[in-house]
């Protein structure tokens, strides 16, 4: 055990630290691999986006044409009662005006 605790001494003792730095060209090799990398996988990511923002906005559009139809049958439907409701409000208001204006009342 005290052979393993002297060769570990020594083997760490004699490794020589390490005087490299990075140059800037270097750093430009980095950058440029990092943004390959980078674009290789944003590209799948914004395809999967643009296919799922595509689908969100086929189903948006037909709930909205959905609500849409909805309204107009709602429309269509109050004014057959206004058109039905006019004539016999006009009817039950003009036909007794008139008649007590034929009689002088």
């Amino acid at each position: 055990m005290k052979t393993v605790l002297v060769f570990f001494i020594l083997f760490c003792i004699s490794v020589l630290p390490a005087l490299a730095e990075l140059t800037d060209a270097d750093l430009d090799k980095i950058r440029l691999i990092v943004n390959e990398e980078v674009k290789t996988q944003i590209t799948p990511v914004r395809q999967e986006l643009k296919s799922e923002i595509a689908s969100s906005e086929k189903g948006i559009k037909e709930h909205i044409n959905l609500n849409i139809q909805n309204v107009e049958k709602r429309l269509a439907t109050y004014n057959w009662v206004i058109y039905v409701l006019t004539p016999l409000i006009v009817a039950a208001i003009g036909i007794p005006t008139a008649t007590m204006a034929w009689r002088g009342i």
